[in-house]
């Protein structure tokens, strides 16, 4: 998976990340924006939700057509899945997307000049609305659907 767009200060080590979430307690850290392959114009956003008062882990996936969707926040589906720990969370993140600890920004800036979007690449509106209906396709169909995991939050199952 390649990031687009990972700038801050990384945590060095477990240890570090361990430490820091619980002397905040409760809050949430974007790991990243990562180009989506295979989908032209798209996203993946990749989110740890912590509240370690309650033991809770979440780690939030969305994956945004941001070539269609300027601010991302409408064409878009997502999974919530629910870890028993931030440690078995971070292994996750490590074996299903190669991200270690240290790819963890401190706090993230996003920089809307790295991803596609409506305005700049109106000549690839086309493209854009194609990769959306076949990610849609796929997304109905579970491809991305992790069994394994506690899912808590299906967008699909919230859409009116």
């Amino acid at each position: 998976m390649s990031t687009l767009n990972k700038p801050g200060i990384d945590f060095s080590d477990t240890n570090e990340f361990v430490d820091f979430i619980s002397a905040k307690k409760k809050g949430e850290l974007i790991v990243g924006y990562f180009d989506f392959e295979g989908y032209d114009g798209m996203a993946l956003s990749i989110m740890i939700i912590f509240d370690t008062r309650t033991s809770q882990f979440d780690l939030d996936l969305q994956w945004i057509s941001l070539g269609l969707d300027l601010f991302g926040d409408t064409l878009q589906e997502s999974y919530v899945y629910r870890f028993p720990s931030i440690i078995k969370l971070l292994e996750y993140l490590a074996s299903k997307y190669l991200l270690s600890v240290s790819d963890i920004p401190l706090s993230y800036s996003f920089d809307n000049k790295k991803f596609p979007n409506p305005i700049t690449h109106t000549n690839r509106k086309s493209d854009f609305k194609a990769s959306w209906k076949n990610f849609q396709t796929d997304f109905k169909k579970g491809v991305f659907l992790d069994t394994t995991q506690e899912l808590i939050y299906d967008s699909l199952e919230h859409k009116s």
